[in-house]
Order: structure tokens, then sequence, then C-alpha cells
């Protein structure tokens, strides 16, 4: 099966396997050269991880948009390399990381996707910053569950359903407005329609397979509907899927078996008050059907999304909650933390602009599509930031110029 060329379809078509012959893209894909590769990526200058088949860097193409190329390591056999391309090429959907292009080049397997900005819902769940935990209100991990599962959804309603085989936090890339989109799809499956498929090697990640698949060997769409549930108990505790011997499914089915409240797993932060209590208790409810061992009992990714959305709807909504889709606390808000609230000055235009020696550019230190920051020390005060909207911009321009 080695193929020394270096054209896309020439390399499937020598890589001439029945899923192979089910190709049809939603969207033409691009063909790079290594070299080409090289250039994107300033010769691999800058990663951004790796995972079980290679390396992630980040690149720019020509026309200066961001992207990821995932660097397949020397001995990826092609078919391997091949049913990811295919298995992804499949999908368009705005929460699944769009492919945009591939290298087929000997001993240069490539693929370049979208680059999604914001980490991904591991990072929020279990990373902290200098102040503790990062906030993370119940409306914004519904709207993060809820896209998720709709990305599912889709991919399992497809006429060859797709199976993406490693549903986890890290797998959950957030965009700019932190909304989620799926990566990783290599260890996806294209099904038989709405049928099983069997396997002798069982991959993905501790803590999230499927023990119905690990005991058979047969996936179906019924394994990521498995692994979703155990996502839905890490954004309603906080706790990893796996701390070292700890499971967090066996907790909950222990603290269950033995008549204990679940209540004392929940994160704090989404328990404050008896109504999102009862809907956090909702998500527990619809993560444990998830869980089933009999398949059969599990719901569907299309009911889990319309039960999650129905959840959403019921959540009320106070007063200052932020709309921005941001699951960080915004940088409207970031003087607020944890704990005892702050008193902040007042300042006037004209004051911020002698301390950012009017919003000059050696200042700056960070942007985005709601504004600036800038940067400087209060004569009354520690180091500060400042954030100055697009409308206030606009006119700081036109005093510029």
């Amino acid at each position: 099966m080695d193929y020394q060329g270096n054209n896309l379809s020439d390399f499937f078509q020598a890589n001439g396997h029945l899923v192979l012959k089910r190709v049809d893209n939603n969207y033409k894909l691009r063909s790079f050269t290594e070299k080409e590769i090289e250039h994107i990526t300033d010769r691999y200058s800058t990663s951004l991880g790796s995972g079980l088949f290679g390396d992630v860097y980040k690149g720019r193409l020509d026309d200066r948009r961001p992207v990821a190329v995932k660097r397949y390591k020397n001995g990826t056999k092609k078919e391997e390399f091949a049913k990811e391309v295919i298995v992804h090429s499949q999908i368009n959907h705005k929460n699944v990381v769009r492919l945009l292009g591939c290298c087929t080049e000997e001993d240069a397997l490539m693929i370049v996707m979208e680059f999604v900005c914001n980490g991904n819902l591991y990072n929020i769940l279990h990373c902290s910053n200098a102040d503790g935990p990062i906030l993370f209100p119940l409306d914004k991990r519904l709207d993060i569950a809820i896209e998720s599962a709709e990305a599912l959804s889709c991919m399992h309603s497809m006429y060859s359903p797709v199976l993406h085989g490693d549903i986890k936090p890290a797998n959950i890339l957030l965009d700019e407005k932190y909304l989620p989109k799926l990566s990783d799809f290599g260890i996806a499956r294209l099904l038989s329609t709405h049928e099983a498929q069997r396997t002798k090697t069982v991959i993905g990640c501790i803590g999230y397979v499927d023990p119905l698949f690990c005991q058979s060997g047969i996936l179906t769409t019924k394994s990521d509907v498995y692994s979703f549930g155990v996502v839905l108990l890490e954004m309603i505790t906080r706790k990893k899927a796996t701390d070292g011997a700890t499971s967090l499914t066996q907790c909950f089915a222990e603290a269950v078996g033995r008549g204990k409240k679940v209540r004392q797993l929940f994160d704090a932060e989404i328990t404050y008050d008896k109504k999102k209590m009862k809907l956090v208790e909702e998500i527990v409810k619809l993560a444990v059907t998830c869980l089933r061992l009999d398949d059969k009992m599990r719901p569907t990714m299309v009911e889990v999304a319309d039960r999650l959305r129905r959840i959403r709807k019921a959540l009320p909504k106070h007063k200052g909650e932020s709309s921005t889709g941001s699951p960080y606390a915004d940088i409207n808000n970031w003087h607020i933390r944890r704990g005892k609230a702050q008193d902040v000055p007042t300042i006037s235009l004209d004051e911020m602009k002698k301390i950012t020696r009017n919003f000059s550019n050696g200042a700056l230190i960070g942007e985005s599509s709601q504004g600036r920051v800038f940067f400087k020390v209060l004569k009354y005060g520690p180091e500060s930031a400042f954030k100055s909207s697009q409308e206030i911009d606009l006119k700081v321009e036109a005093i510029r110029d």
C-alpha cells in the first residue's frame, strides 16, 4: 500500500480500501506540500501540544489566517491517516473544528485545521489562575454542553454515522467567543448506517472509554454517549474523570449505592441556591442515563441535547449576569474575585488619557473584538489595566489623526 506520489486524490486511490470509496467531501480540501507546511509553521516553531498520533503546531496561511497543523509521527500507517482525513472531511458543523487540507508526501503526513484560540474545556475546569479556580457560571457550562451535544448529534445522524471515539474536555476546544468545537478525529470512525463496528484494539482515554466497548470490542454511537456522560459529571463537579486511582464515575456510583447524597460532589460555585441545585441534579440524572452499562438504555445524543436545552431554559437569569458567551470572568468584570467585593475607583476620561499616554500603543497589552486593554500604574494604587470600548477607540484614533 505504500505510495510515493504527493497528490491527494492519487494517494486515496492508491489506498483503495472500502472506507476510501465513501469519500464525498462537503468542501474541497487543499493539498499542501511539506515545504508549504514548513513555511506556514515557521519550521514548526510554535508547539500547541502532542497526542497519540502526532504533534500539533500553530501556523499562519498567506492570508494571515491562523491554523493548527497536526504532524503525524514517523511510522504512522497511511491507512490510519487517510481514515482521519476522510472522517473529518465528512463533517461540516459550526461546533466541529474545520479541516482545511492535508499533506500526503512520503514521511510528511500532516493535516491543516482552523486554529481555535481559547484553549479547551479541560483548562477551564481544572486549571487555576492567581486568584484560584477560573469563574465558570452554570449558564456557560450548559451552553458549552448543549452545543457539544448538538455537534455529536449531527455526527451520529449522518447517512454514514461518525463516531468520535475520544470525547473528553481536552478535545472540546473553545473559540474567541468561548463556543465549543470538537477536535481530534484520530480514532474517529465512519459506521455503516446505524450499525455497530467491531475492533480488536481498544483505544481511548482512561476514565472516558465505554466499559461495554472494553468488554466486547464493539463500537456504536452509544460509546460517545457514555463518554459525554463522564464530561457532564466533570462539568458539574470540577473533578477529573480519573485522579490517581480515583474514578469520578465510581465515586458517584458508590455515593448512590450507599444512599449518600451526591450533592457533596457538586461544585459549590453553581449550587449556591435551591433553584440551581435542582437544575444541577437534573444534569446528574441525565449523566447517569448516559452512563448505563446497557447501551440500549442510554439516550441518543439528540435526546441529550434536547434535555440540556430544557434545563438551560429553566435556568433563572440574574441581574448583571454576563451575556458575552465567555465562561471566564470577562474583562468588564475582572475586578470581581471570589470572596469580598472590592471598591472600584472612578477615573475620568482625561485622567485615563494621561496615564495611558493618550491610549498609546506603548501601553497596549491586549486586544479583543470588544475593545483594547492598556496597562499603567495608578499613582494611588497598584498596577492596573484599563479596557477601552471600540467606540472610544474610534474616537481616540480620530484625535491622533
